[in-house]
């Protein structure tokens, strides 16, 4: 919530390929892209969870850096009710233009959209204000391609295994027709990602996380200040935990950290005791999701 020399506001970075998208735009975002290395050219998204100041104000800054970028293709942005707004005041403001197209949707309930190859969700979650939890969920992959079968089949190697990979039928000398499930096993799940801060454990991120490879999770507070979490619409370290339990998520990651733990073992041990699949964020930390076999 407040920055410290250890940590930044939040943004996540999710890269799939050469697309990344961000959760989140705090303070100072565009420098921690810079160290990162990610670079803004494959930047495509950012999603805003609400308008608290310590989640969206590097958003002037980082649009003005995409601005000396030549940019050309559009940035999408996803936000809550109000992020409209918040665009045009920029505009009014700072006389703020820039030489790309600026997408901008407002999500009012649950929301989802398909982007070709995955999909975003989002769902409101219990803040003091309104405030989105989103998932990115990859679509089913094609099975496993059984070589010596196509080969048994007739199929020479070369550009038709790929075709048969992309789920395209084919046609053999002599009439003989193959079809993908021929020669692949079953469809391989997608990976699936959810990011949900700002929020008190609540049904509506469990629902949405069931079954996630990752949950990214706010764990602001220690056990000793759950009644203050949950005044101020937050979860504890182990409330985070319970909730990615009850979601059966294969890994919890806990970020917006209270910066009045400059030491996080004992945060980290309590969500481990409730599940111990647990991770604290630090600033620049990489997390490789891998895909299903």
């Amino acid at each position: 919530m407040i920055p410290s020399l250890e940590r930044s506001l939040p943004s996540t970075a999710l890269k799939r390929d050469s697309e990344v998208i961000l959760f989140d735009c705090g303070e100072g975002t565009q420098v921690q892209v810079m160290r990162a290395g990610i670079g803004f050219g494959g930047i495509s998204s950012v999603l805003i969870s609400h308008l608290h100041g310590d989640h969206i104000t590097g958003l002037p800054g980082f649009l003005m850096t995409l601005s000396q970028t030549n940019r050309l293709k559009p940035l999408y942005i996803f936000g809550p009710p109000g992020i409209k707004g918040f665009w045009k005041a920029l505009g009014r403001t700072l006389g703020f233009k820039t030489g790309y197209e600026v997408v901008i949707e407002e999500i009012e309930g649950d929301y989802q959209i398909d982007r070709g190859g995955y999909r975003i969700s989002a769902t409101p979650v219990d803040h003091t204000t309104f405030c989105l939890a989103y998932a990115l969920i990859e679509a089913k992959r094609p099975g496993k391609f059984d070589k010596a079968k196509a080969e048994r089949l007739g199929v020479p190697a070369g550009p038709l295994f790929g075709r048969l990979q992309r789920g395209e039928e084919i046609a053999l000398p002599g009439g003989i027709l193959v079809k993908p499930s021929d020669v692949l096993g079953p469809p391989r799940k997608g990976r699936k990602v959810v990011y949900a801060v700002d929020t008190r454990p609540c049904k509506g991120v469990v629902n949405l996380a069931q079954g996630a490879d990752l949950l990214v999770h706010e764990g602001v507070f220690g056990e000793e200040l759950r009644k203050e979490a949950n005044l101020r619409g937050h979860s504890t370290a182990a409330q985070a935990a319970e909730v990615a339990k009850e979601a059966g998520v294969g890994r919890l990651i806990l970020t917006h950290i209270s910066p009045r733990y400059r030491d996080v073992r004992g945060l980290l041990a309590q969500a481990r005791a409730v599940f111990p699949p647990t991770t604290i964020a630090k600033d620049l930390m990489e997390w490789e999701v891998p895909v299903h076999k």
